[in-house]
C-alpha cells in the first residue's frame, strides 16, 4: 500500500495497518508531483494508493502502475480503467504475523549524482530503533510528542510515531510544519516533546517570542533536533528551559547515534552509538582512525534486522554501501575519547533545503525538460537559514531568449516547493573541465546578474 498524504488519523491508521497485516507500506513525499511522483508510485508496486481528495489532482497517470484501488480519505472509488467493484475489496488476510525481519516500509532516499533509491526497512529497525531512541531520551507515558514531521521521512515513522508508541505516550499529529502555527499548536497539545531538523531550530530561535510560546513552554520538556546547529544549543534550551537531544542516523540505518540518559550532551555531538551498533571513524581505506581525527562514519549492527534490507531493485547500490562488514554511511564526523560522535559534513555533497534532500540529478533532469533549456547544472548555495538554497544554471536552447522568472513559475508548477531553484543563472555555455564533467567550481556562488526569485 502506498499513502500519498499529509499528517492525518487516516496516514497513521494505513501506515500501522499496513504493517500489522504483514504488508508494505509506501509514504511518498506529499510534495513531489509530476514526473517524480510517477516513478515513484511505479516503482512502489502498490496495488492500493490512499490519498485525500485535496491531492487526487495532483496525482499521475495510473494507468501504467500496479495500482488498483484509489482510496480518497473516507471513501472509496474506482478509477475509469478499472472494472468491477471487487477492485475496491481489501486484500484478504494472511494469518501470518510480521517476522523482525521482513520488510515494513519503502522509503525513497534523494541521491547525490542519481535517481532517488528506494530503501526497503524491516520491522525491527522501526521497533528496536525507537525503543533504543525512546530510552535515551527517557520518553514516558505521559510524554505528548508534537507531531509535525512527515511519514515519508524516517523521523516521522521511527522517531515520532514508533518511540511514542513504544513509550506507551500521545501523539499530537498536525499535519504539517508551520512556523506561524508552531507554538499554537504545542499549547493546545500540551506537548511536552517537539523535534525538528537544523533549519527549524533556527526558525523558532529567529521568531520573537510570543503569547503561545510562553503558554507553551511551561510543559516542555525535550527538544529532539539533529544535527543540532552548534551555537543554538544552549542559547535554544535557556530560551525554553528544556532539554535538547541531539541524534544521528539516516533512513538506511536509525538512530546510529544516541543521547546518553542523565548525562548533558555536549555541544556539537550527536551522541554515542546507539546500543545496536557499532561506530567507527574510519580513514579511506576503512581504517579505524583516532579520537579527534576526521573520517567517514561506519556502522556495524550488534543484531539482525536493525538496518536495512537494500535497496528495492537496485543491486550495485546495495553492494557499494558496504566495506569488510560495516555499512558506510558517506558522512564525515570525528570522535572523542569519551566516545562522543560529532557530525561534520557529509562526504559527496548534496543539497539540504528546509529539511529536505533534494538530488541535484533529479532536479536537473527535470529542468531539462523545459523546451528552452539545452542544457542545467544544479547545486547548493549557502543560505541564511543555516542550510542551503537552490541555484540552477541553464544554457537556452536554440530559440527566443530564455527568461528566469518564466523557468521558475514552470518549476512550480511541476515540483516540491522545496525542489524549486532561488537561484538562476543564464549562460552561453557552460563550463567544462578537461574530462568532459561540469567546472562546478566556477559556477558556485551568486555573482551579479544571476537572478533571484522573490521572498
Amino acid at each position: 500500500m502506498a499513502g500519498y498524504l499529509h499528517n492525518r488519523p487516516d496516514a497513521l491508521w494505513a501506515l500501522l495497518g499496513t504493517h500489522a497485516a504483514g504488508s508494505v507500506y509506501v509514504a511518498l513525499n506529499r510534495q513531489h508531483r509530476g514526473a517524480i511522483l510517477a516513478d515513484h508510485v511505479r516503482r512502489s508496486r502498490a496495488g492500493i494508493l490512499v490519498t485525500e481528495a485535496s491531492a487526487v489532482d495532483a496525482l499521475p497517470d495510473l494507468t501504467d502502475t500496479a495500482v488498483h484501488s484509489l482510496v480518497v480519505v473516507d471513501r472509496a472509488t474506482t478509477p475509469d480503467w478499472v472494472g468491477g467493484d471487487e477492485a475496491l475489496q481489501s486484500p484478504p488476510w494472511s494469518g501470518l504475523d510480521p517476522a523482525p525481519g521482513d520488510p515494513a516500509t519503502i522509503m525513497f532516499t534523494s541521491g547525490t549524482t542519481g535517481r532517488s533509491k528506494a530503501a526497503v526497512i524491516p520491522h525491527n529497525q522501526l521497533c528496536r530503533g525507537a525503543a533504543n531512541l525512546a530510552e535515551a531520551v527517557e520518553l514516558a507515558p505521559d510524554d505528548v510528542f508534537h507531531a509535525w514531521l512527515p511519514f515519508f521521512h524516517i523521523a516521522g515513522q521511527l522517531h515520532t510515531t514508533m518511540c511514542t508508541a513504544v513509550a506507551g505516550g500521545t501523539l499530537g499529529l498536525v499535519p504539517r510544519f508551520s512556523a506561524s502555527r508552531f507554538w499554537a499548536e504545542v499549547r493546545r497539545a500540551r506537548a511536552t516533546v517537539i523535534s525538528g531538523l537544523p533549519a527549524i531550530a533556527r526558525i523558532l530561535w529567529e521568531r520573537p517570542v510570543t503569547a503561545d510560546e510562553r503558554a507553551a513552554t511551561p510543559h516542555l520538556r525535550l527538544g529532539i533536533f539533529g544535527p543540532m546547529t552548534p551555537e543554538l544549543h544552549r542559547p535554544l534550551e535557556e530560551r525554553l528551559g528544556i532539554r535538547i537531544a541531539d541524534t544521528y542516523g539516516m533512513t538506511e540505518a536509525e538512530p546510529l547515534t544516541v543521547p546518553v540518559p542523565g548525562i548533558r550532551q555536549p555541544v556539537g555531538s550527536c551522541g554515542v552509538a546507539a546500543p545496536d551498533f557499532e561506530i567507527r571513524i574510519a580513514a579511506e581505506d576503512g581504517a579505524a582512525l583516532p579520537p579527534g581525527e576526521h573520517g567517514e562514519i561506519l556502522a556495524r549492527p550488534r543484531r539482525p534486522d536493525v538496518l536495512f534490507l537494500g535497496y528495492e531493485g537496485d543491486e550495485d547500490a546495495t553492494r557499494s554501501t558496504w566495506r569488510d562488514g560495516w555499512f558506510r554511511t558517506g558522512d564525515l564526523a570525528h570522535q572523542d575519547r569519551d566516545g562522543w560522535v560529532y557530525y561534520v559534513d557529509r562526504l559527496a555533497h548534496f543539497i539540504r533545503r528546509r529539511g529536505e534532500n533534494v538530488s541535484a540529478w533529479e532536479l536537473q533532469r527535470l529542468i531539462e525538460e523545459h523546451p528552452a533549456v539545452a542544457e542545467a547544472f544544479v547545486l547548493g548555495v549557502p543560505s541564511p537559514m543555516g542550510e542551503e538554497d537552490v541555484k540552477v544554471v541553464v544554457v537556452p536552447s536554440r530559440g527566443p531568449p530564455l527568461d528566469p522568472a518564466a523557468l521558475h513559475a514552470w518549476c512550480r508548477r511541476r515540483m516540491a516547493a522545496f525542489m524549486v531553484p532561488r537561484f538562476i543563472e543564464v549562460r552561453d555555455e557552460m563550463p567544462h573541465i578537461s574530462v568532459g564533467k561540469v567546472d562546478k567550481d566556477r559556477l558556485r556562488g551568486v555573482a551579479d546578474g544571476v537572478w533571484v526569485a522573490p521572498d
